[in-house]
């Protein structure tokens, strides 16, 4: 069947924060120039294509898909392949919502698959997000001889950037359309893009600079799963004091960590938690009385749900985690849309 496809490069991905002149591949997630600025373990893992996407219109009624990746290893010990270094196809229904049409895993560091096949007839538009937990070489897509493609851009909306840990990276989705900010995307129909960094959120000053690159609608802060309550104390003011004064008026979210869902009989947990949480709401509060505004804090209340099922660890989400996080995080990130463009917002903390 290949041989009657055509082959169609999808240009430049949607998710990523920097034009292509600034990139050093095509499915980084940071620019060039951050790759000595920030930690080596960062820049290793900003080359997952993590959160990326590529949206196109067709009216092919099967999709293929030919994809490279550049690490052999595929599995984590909590992630399936289709995870890590698969793809995950959705589609726009007639009621305007994002659909899940299909997915593929791959085969090796070079796959081809049948994405979805015998698709009712008619032109639609399409979302595929890339693999969590690999660097993306390349994609082409492969549609049947006589129909055609339209790549679509982002559109003139500004982003939401959302920055963190491995959660925010994807782990543990089981599929790539399954990670925090690629679900929270579809909910606000607005592009999020997702720097989040395994291990390493850790609200290092040169990230705060490279955000302030972006213009950004929202920027989401949530990197206390990665930093006890020393590295929020050092860390957390001089991180907010140098995204604000580059970008004064644009929100910022924090989001305090989610709780570990086994921290109910583990005391050294629950103890590690407050201590975080409290230098976190002790920066905002030194902020607020500074006069800052547009900065709001989210509780890690309910995050994972009140029923401790929502995790593969105890700390990373499944994709029942993932839902009820965005079930939280959804509502608080449209209200400050909202109120982003069409009023001053107060210095009010978003309750939690």
């Amino acid at each position: 069947m290949s041989s009657a496809l055509t082959w169609h490069d999808l240009g430049e991905p949607r998710g990523r924060g920097w034009p292509a002149e600034a990139m050093d591949r095509r499915y980084d997630r940071l620019p060039a120039h951050a790759r000595d600025r920030v930690p080596e373990l960062v820049w290793g893992l900003s080359r997952h294509s993590s959160s990326l996407f590529h949206e196109f219109e067709t009216d092919a009624t099967e999709l293929h898909a030919r994809w490279e990746i550049r690490d052999p290893e595929m599995v984590l010990g909590h992630m399936p392949a289709t995870a890590t270094t698969g793809i995950d196809l959705y589609a726009h229904s007639p009621a305007g919502t994002l659909r899940w049409a299909g997915s593929a895993a791959p085969t090796g560091l070079q796959s081809e698959a049948v994405i979805a096949e015998n698709l009712a007839p008619g032109r639609r538009r399409y979302r595929l997000y890339l693999p969590l937990v690999n660097q993306l070489a390349d994609i082409t897509l492969g549609l049947p001889g006589g129909t055609d493609l339209t790549v679509v851009g982002p559109g003139g909306q500004l982003p939401v950037v959302y920055y963190g840990t491995s959660i925010i990276h994807g782990i543990a989705a089981s599929r790539t359309g399954m990670s925090l900010p690629a679900i929270l995307g579809r909910r606000l129909g607005r592009d999020v893009v997702g720097l989040g960094f395994s291990g390493n959120g850790k609200m290092e000053t040169a990230l705060a600079e490279l955000l302030a690159e972006l213009d950004a609608a929202v920027y989401v802060v949530d990197c206390l799963p990665n930093m006890d309550a020393d590295l929020v104390r050092e860390r957390a003011l001089p991180f907010l004091r140098t995204l604000r004064a580059a970008r004064p008026a644009t929100p910022i979210l924090l989001v305090e960590d989610r709780s570990y869902t086994n921290a109910w009989l583990r005391p050294d947990r629950q103890e590690a938690h407050a201590a975080s949480r409290r230098e976190l709401r002790t920066a905002v509060e030194t902020l607020l009385a500074e006069g800052e505004t547009n900065l709001h804090l989210l509780a890690h209340t309910g995050l994972l749900g009140e029923d401790d099922e929502g995790t593969v660890d105890s700390s990373h989400p499944t994709d029942l985690g993932f839902l009820r996080m965005a079930d939280r995080v959804t509502p608080v990130l449209a209200d400050l849309l909202v109120a982003g463009q069409h009023r001053p917002l107060t210095a009010d903390r978003v309750p939690g």
